[in-house]
């Protein structure tokens, strides 16, 4: 470093060899000729010449840091922007990739449908009858009013013309018109009291995926539905009432597990399958005092026999043997239509589930006032252990498959959602509590039941129908109707809100979980325009 040697030189007085290179590639010595003879203008010019020198030397290291700190922020700024720009590339390709990711859960998939090319006046007036029949089976199948109104809305594009739709659960208005929008004819169709069967569900929803895909003939359709509403049993008496045995022992062992009250459940959940096929068969009018009549029956046989029998209060046998009438179901139906806009449809609902839970309330109140408790005997009888909750699923899955007819195969694919929504709901509840279990499960619930039916062949609703209904607290809210009218307790209060948040939490789970589901949505194009795809 032959710059900072010649500086310390002449900072230790000028002892340095004045020709020395300067680092800078400059002479040392002074710009001009000098004598030297003289000794002073030789001393002069020698202290001129070092000022000199230092001067130069001290310009050109100014120089020299300036260019120095030049490149160097220089490269910092090239570097920065270099930093930026691929933080930017990242970023732009993250966000890429979110949509890519969104785009498969995003309903972006339509199908474009050619337009009818004037359908007749009579054309439309059989369509529309038709389609509102159509949607009223879907409504008696248990689906909500949303989606009948989508189902039928691309039903009615398949035969290229457009429909509005306004379902409620007791009967669908459909409204089919022409592109051009110059003629158009409007049906209205009730809904059937009473539920479907699952083996008629298979075959409803068979029937409505056939529609999607084509236009199928009015004839086709008809016979069809005439042969769904027609469809038997699958199953003998004794059988179905065996099935709604086992579904009260289900129910009953998930809530209170001991082996004197597994006893009890079987022999209630059997008396109230035999009146239900009695009066279905024999006194189909008075269905609607039915739950009132069966309320009043189980009841007063825990009143009796529970405690000198069984050695068991008799609350706990309340519930589980009127399992077929808990409107849990329509309870959560009922909160996910109130979220999705649909609120006449979902107050009409939730009405009518309130008033099931009254009518059943009001039995268990006629009952407690005319029969006294007998005391309860002892020993009481241990609580079994947590296997029993998983035993019941299996239960859940052979009472479900005999009382409701499900159609063949299903039995296995049915026992494998019943226990991946015990998972979800169980491993839900341990960490964050009944109400994330409660939406963990009801998220679980669309993509499991479609999973299953594109493997099995049966459609989403025969899985989804049973795994549903074991999700849902419909027994918490004769539990808390039950607490406040029959034992005037201040507890019914606690567990019917509890009851709401479990709903609440349910119908967001099954809202949630159905939006992941990628769904085709069919539009009517102009005649002109042909058959297309959107992406």
């Amino acid at each position: 470093m032959p710059f900072f040697r010649k500086r310390r030189d002449v900072q230790d007085g000028g002892n340095g060899t004045e020709g020395e290179d300067s680092g800078f590639g400059e002479p040392s010595g002074p710009s001009g000729p000098s004598d030297p003879s003289d000794p002073g203008t030789s001393g002069a010019a020698e202290s001129g010449a070092t000022g000199a020198g230092d001067e130069a030397r001290r310009v050109l290291w100014e120089r020299r840091r300036h260019a120095s700190g030049t490149r160097s922020a220089s490269a910092f700024s090239e570097a920065v922007a270099g930093s930026m720009d691929s933080l930017g590339g990242g970023v732009d390709l993250a966000w890429q990739g979110l949509k890519n990711v969104g785009a498969m859960f995003r309903d972006r998939r339509r199908v474009g449908v050619r337009a009818a090319d004037q359908p007749s006046a009579d054309w439309l007036r059989q369509l529309a009858a038709l389609l509102s029949t159509v949607g009223a089976e879907i409504l008696r199948s248990g689906t909500n009013t949303n989606d009948t109104e989508s189902q039928i809305a691309d039903i009615a594009a398949r035969y290229g013309v457009s429909a509005r739709c306004f379902a409620l659960p007791t009967g669908i208005f459909v409204r089919v018109q022409t592109v051009s929008g110059d003629t158009n004819e409007l049906d209205f169709a009730p809904v059937n009291v009473g539920g479907m069967q699952l083996n008629q569900v298979n075959a409803l929803q068979s029937l409505v995926q056939r529609m999607l895909a084509e236009a199928v003939p009015f004839d086709e359709v008809r016979k069809a539905l005439r042969e769904e509403q027609s469809l038997p049993r699958r199953f003998k008496p004794a059988a179905v009432i065996s099935g709604y045995a086992l579904l009260t022992l289900a129910l009953g062992m998930l809530q209170h597990p001991t082996w004197n009250a597994a006893a009890g459940y079987l022999v209630a959940g059997t008396a109230v399958g035999v009146m239900q096929y009695l009066v279905r068969r024999y006194l189909p009018n008075l269905l609607t005092l039915f739950p009132v009549a069966a309320a009043i029956m189980v009841t007063a046989l825990a009143l009796r026999f529970a405690g000198p029998v069984l050695h068991q209060d008799p609350g706990f046998l309340y519930i589980p043997p009127l399992i077929g009438f808990l409107p849990g179901a329509a309870l959560t139906l009922s909160a996910i239509e109130l979220a999705t806009d649909s609120p006449l449809s979902g107050v009409t609902r939730l009405a009518g589930a309130v008033n099931v839970l009254l009518m059943l309330a009001l039995g268990i109140l006629v009952a407690t006032d005319t029969v006294r408790a007998h005391p309860v005997g002892s020993p009481v009888p241990a609580t079994l252990g947590a296997w029993v909750g998983w035993a019941s699923v299996l239960l859940l899955a052979v009472g479900f498959t005999l009382n409701h007819d499900a159609p063949n195969r299903s039995l296995g694919w049915l026992t494998v959602a019943l226990l991946v929504t015990r998972v979800v709901q169980t491993a839900g509840t341990l960490v964050g509590g009944q109400a994330l279990g409660a939406f963990v499960a009801g998220m679980a619930l669309p993509p499991t039941a479609n999973w299953i039916g594109k493997r099995a062949t049966i459609p989403d609703q025969v899985i989804f129908l049973p795994a549903f209904w074991m999700v849902v607290p419909g027994a918490h809210g004769l539990s808390g109707v039950q607490q406040l009218l029959v034992a005037h307790s201040s507890a019914g209060w606690q567990t019917l809100l509890q009851m709401t948040i479990t709903v609440g939490a349910i119908a967001l789970g099954v809202l949630a979980g159905a939006s992941l589901r990628r769904k085709t949505r069919l539009e009517v194009l102009p005649a002109e325009e042909g058959v297309g795809a959107g992406g």
